[in-house]
Parts: C-alpha cells; structure tokens; sequence
C-alpha cells in the first residue's frame, strides 16, 4: 500500500512538472512572437511599402544566389574529400590484401614474407597515422580533411575551408608534424571549398 502511494507521488510530480514546463514554454513562445513594439492587433489594418519588399526581394535574390554558389562550391568539395577517402581505402585495402596474400603462401621465401609483414605494418602505422591527424585538424573546426603520405615522406593535407589562415597553417602543420613524425618542409596544407 505505501509502495502505491509513493509510485502515485512520483507520477503527481512528473505531471506537475510536465505542466510547468509546458506552460513556460507557452509564455515564453507568446512573448518572443510579439515584441513590445507591436501594437498592433490581430486583424489590424496595416501599411505595406512596397519598395521596401522589392529592395527585401533583390537582398533574398543575392543572398540565395550567394548561398548557391556555396552550396555548390561545398557539394564539389564533400564529393572530393568522400572520393579521396574512398580510393585511398581501396588502394590500401588491396595492397593489404596483396601482402597478406605473399605472407601467407607457403611458397613464398622467407625473405618476401619478411618484406610482405613489413610492408603490412607500415600501411596500418600511415593509415592510423593519417587517422589521427584528419581527426585533430577536425577537431580544429574544419568541417573535412584528407590526409595523405607519399612513399618520398611527404604529407599532402587538403582542408575543407574557404581560406588558410596562418594561424590555421600553423596549427594544421604542427598537428602533422608531431602525428607523422614529418619536417615543416615535407608538409603540403591545400584548402578546397
């Protein structure tokens, strides 16, 4: 019986609850809607000027235009960064596949299984290497980055972003340099928006 009656409290006060927010979510709708300047009630007469909307109109115009150019400029580059990701794994996960393959053949020398284990390591020590910087620079607040290293050191970085600031260079470099263990010289930072 106290067990119900401590259940009928808990759901009271949940209700309760449930309605104070509602009723401060209905005020606080019911004072941003209409500003204190507006005295005008509903079914009010009231005066439109017409060469304000048509100024308002060729604003919205450039506006769309503008964010249509971006939109467009954003879609190209998703359709990059989403492509270079992909055929990196491709590659990756076939030259993977060609090592393993050597590895594991029985007629393969020791020597070729050696440089076939080695080479598997090094792939997954780039590919976590690689990992790790495109997620700190994320972390930067770049919407998108590729990471790649080449077989001569280097790092190429493309970031999705309008512009490079060297603040950011600085920071994406360094970022590089301390992940991929790589000299400020074989860093490589584009941007692609």
């Amino acid at each position: 019986m106290n067990f119900l009656k401590r259940k009928q409290i808990i759901v009271l006060s949940l209700v309760l609850m449930l309605l104070v927010a509602g009723y401060l979510q209905y005020n606080y709708n019911k004072s941003s809607q209409y500003s204190e300047d507006d005295s005008a009630q509903i079914g009010d007469a009231v005066y439109v000027d017409n060469q304000d909307a048509s100024d308002k109109e060729n604003i919205d115009t450039a506006a769309a235009g503008d964010e249509e150019k971006t939109a467009t400029a954003s879609k190209e580059a998703n359709t990059f960064f989403a492509q270079a990701k992909m055929d990196r794994d491709v590659t990756r996960d076939k030259d993977i596949e060609t090592m393993k393959s050597i590895y594991q053949d029985d007629m393969a020398s020791k020597d070729a299984k050696s440089k076939a284990y080695e080479k598997m390591m090094k792939i997954v020590e780039t590919s976590q290497k690689e990992t790790n910087i495109e997620t700190l620079i994320k972390e930067k607040g770049f919407n998108d980055v590729v990471a790649l290293f080449s077989d001569d050191g280097s790092v190429d970085v493309v970031v999705k972003a309008p512009a490079i600031s060297k603040a950011d260079w600085a920071k994406i470099a360094d970022i590089v340099s301390r992940q991929g263990n790589v000299p400020f010289d074989k860093i490589v930072i584009k941007n692609m928006f």
